[in-house]
């Protein structure tokens, strides 16, 4: 994607953060015609090795878009909070836009066998019943279900080589327009307008303070 320079997000302790806060992500990859196939589905960052990061998930094997795994790389992209940003709240501007946080990865896709996609289930199920007030465990599943449902998908692995990542926060407005949007924004009360504003406040700079 299209990154302007003081939007680029390079720190991969901040991307990986925000992988794994914001897991449910679209994956996207091409048939042999060039047609992109795309599927909403959650994705477990996980480190294989030391400095060797992969995104682990998996689809449902009815859907025809993992036939082509193998052909090309894939892309992940993981949306976090965004936000309307008015010019009425800019002292001169007159140009409205958005505000948004958002991480594309590109790599290379691997189905997995049997076990690793069990080892995925656990590791996916630990993380999001952890939650809940009576969590369930992959073990409180019996052996003949979770076979079955083993059948039913195909679990994948893309090797993270490409990262992109944007904060685009109105890093490029004054310190005046800055702190108003944050002020505006605040006012809202929206769910993603607040969650804009408090990383917009958590980054600015000893000149917008």
């Amino acid at each position: 994607m299209y990154i302007p320079k003081f939007a680029q997000e390079t720190d991969w302790q901040v991307i990986s953060n925000f992988i794994r806060e914001n897991g449910f992500g679209i994956l996207i990859n091409t048939d042999e015609s060039g047609v992109p196939h795309a599927t909403h589905l959650p994705m477990t960052l996980k480190e294989k090795t030391p400095g060797k990061f992969v995104l682990e998930g998996h689809i449902a094997k009815v859907n025809p878009q993992w036939n082509y795994f193998s052909r090309a790389k894939a892309l992940a992209i993981f949306s976090g909070a965004h936000s309307y940003i008015s010019s009425s709240w800019y002292e001169k501007s007159k140009i409205p836009t958005w505000n948004y946080m958002a991480v594309h990865i590109h790599g290379a896709i691997r189905i997995l066998e049997d076990e690793e996609v069990i080892n995925g289930l656990r590791t996916l199920m630990e993380k999001y019943e952890a939650a809940s007030e009576k969590p369930v465990h992959i073990t409180d599943i019996d052996d003949k279900t979770l076979q079955n449902n083993v059948k039913a998908i195909v679990g994948f692995e893309i090797e993270v080589e490409e990262v992109n990542a944007t904060y685009k926060l109105s890093q490029n407005k004054n310190t005046t327009d800055y702190n108003s949007v944050i002020s505006h924004l605040k006012k809202s009360g929206d769910e993603n307008a607040l969650k804009v504003a408090a990383e917009m406040e958590a980054r600015k700079t000893d000149k917008q303070q």
